[in-house]
């Protein structure tokens, strides 16, 4: 099964989302850097590569600590983004599949809610490897299973109920790296030992009175899930989320624990 039909939908749905990630997606993913920094063990003067990197968060965190970071992505709009957020630092629009780099590159790289969306993350996991010196370091951020996360158990409740999930393209399993020893063995296979998980209590911090509306923003899956649906489902599925949603609200918006999970190894 490919799944093109889905990468193409969500690469547009990225770049339309440039401009409003860091009011809505980064308030999660940002929580997650601190973590995979440290994990990375990086110092002053390493070169790290920041894959699937978005508006190049990691990447300008990176170069804060004096590392010499750089950053691809699919999506134009994404590196855009990066460019003008960090003018300093060198972006380039690139597949994570089939990395633009010479081997043994980096010292470091990081990738930041970005493999579950990709077709072969397998095949990702090796051009990571590629592009590491030996004895460099990989680490990749991912959600929890809606088992162990309250959002998304939620919100997967609600589609399973109302909506009809086959009328959405086939897409890749966003779960299947939510599992330890599945990615262990993946990262084996990918030429990784000292291969280690962390779980990280990320909360989704949402903002304005209205949760559906702001998750809209947040990603670009599920609401290609909702957009394949009747507009009378449409209508259940905002209903139904919003109030799933009620025990979270706060003040000003919604606080909604979301975990994720950061795995790093090191080239052998």
């Amino acid at each position: 099964m490919t799944y093109d039909a889905f990468i193409n939908a969500e690469r547009t749905g990225w770049h339309e989302r440039a401009e409003v990630y860091a009011s809505h997606t980064a308030r999660a993913t940002l929580q997650i850097v601190p973590a995979m920094l440290d994990a990375l063990r990086l110092r002053p003067g390493m070169r790290l590569l920041d894959v699937a990197c978005g508006p190049g968060y990691v990447a300008g965190a990176a170069a804060a600590l004096e590392a010499q970071a750089t950053g691809v992505d699919y999506a134009a709009g994404m590196i855009d983004a990066a460019r003008h957020r960090f003018p300093d630092l060198t972006f380039e629009v690139a597949e994570a599949q089939a990395l633009p780099v010479a081997d043994g590159t980096f010292d470091a790289v990081a990738c930041n809610m970005g493999l579950f969306h990709m077709g072969d993350p397998a095949l990702a996991m090796r051009e990571a490897a590629r592009a590491l010196r030996s004895g460099g370091r990989f680490c990749f951020s991912q959600w929890t299973a809606p088992s162990d996360s309250t959002l998304y158990a939620a919100l997967f409740a609600v589609l399973k109920e109302e909506a009809d999930m086959g009328r959405a393209d086939p897409a890749p399993d966003a779960y299947a790296l939510s599992d330890p020893q599945t990615v262990t063995r993946m990262m084996d296979a990918s030429g990784f030992d000292d291969n280690t998980t962390r779980r990280l209590d990320t909360v989704l911090i949402a903002t304005g009175p209205d949760f559906f509306d702001f998750f809209m923003q947040f990603g670009v899956r599920v609401p290609l899930i909702v957009a394949a649906q009747e507009p009378d489902v449409q209508q259940r599925l905002r209903d139904c989320i919003n109030a799933a949603m009620t025990p979270f609200q706060t003040p000003t918006g919604f606080e909604v624990p979301m975990p994720s999970l950061i795995y790093t190894g090191t080239k052998k």
